[in-house]
């Protein structure tokens, strides 16, 4: 007896090339955020391994900067329709008082500045999410390890922006401003 599927669970594949494509692109995000962030360490730091170092708030943190800043840049360069690509974390509290540290976490928080929203960038940003994801979970930190998905980009276009609409205002906040990872040249 065959199994009927109905066209709701059918979804479809990339070419192979595709695919290949993507798997290598996130891993060379991952490598140059990596290579990024070990070339800022001392020496004495750069003999440690990648398990201790990715425990060291400063090194993961910096770690995930460049892994968001070269995020930004492929999202611009694939699509003409990317602007501005802004970092923000959600959990910033400017109230909070000096000192108080939340724990590590792993997703890349991205507000992303598009002329026109488009589903072919929806679906980049979804193949490029899971293919970080799976070079990600190979890395030595259990929260890594434990992950279903590396980034949370969030779409917003340029009249939500001058509207202040949503995660917009982010943009203008003056208490908590995203940073300015990547911007299209005029």
């Amino acid at each position: 007896m065959t199994p009927a599927i109905s066209a709701v669970e059918v979804k479809e594949t990339l070419p192979i090339s595709q695919v290949t494509q993507l798997r290598d692109l996130a891993q060379n995000i991952q490598d140059k955020a990596l290579f990024q962030t070990y070339a800022k360490m001392v020496p004495v730091q750069r003999s440690l391994g990648l398990e201790h170092l990715l425990k060291n708030r400063d090194f993961f943190e910096s770690f995930k900067y460049s892994l968001a800043k070269a995020v930004a840049q492929t999202l611009g360069t694939n699509d003409r329709q990317v602007q501005t690509v802004y970092l923000f974390e959600p959990s910033v509290n400017p109230d909070a008082e000096a000192g108080e540290e939340l724990p590590l976490e792993a997703t890349v928080h991205l507000l992303v500045v598009v002329s026109k929203h488009s589903a072919a960038l929806d679906a980049f940003i979804e193949a490029l999410d899971q293919g970080l994801t799976r070079c990600l979970n190979q890395m030595p930190l259990p929260f890594l390890v434990e992950s279903r998905s590396i980034l949370n980009a969030v779409i917003l276009t340029q009249e939500a922006v001058e509207q202040r609409q949503g995660y917009a205002s982010l943009i203008s906040s003056i208490l908590a401003p995203p940073f300015k990872l990547w911007e299209r040249e005029a």
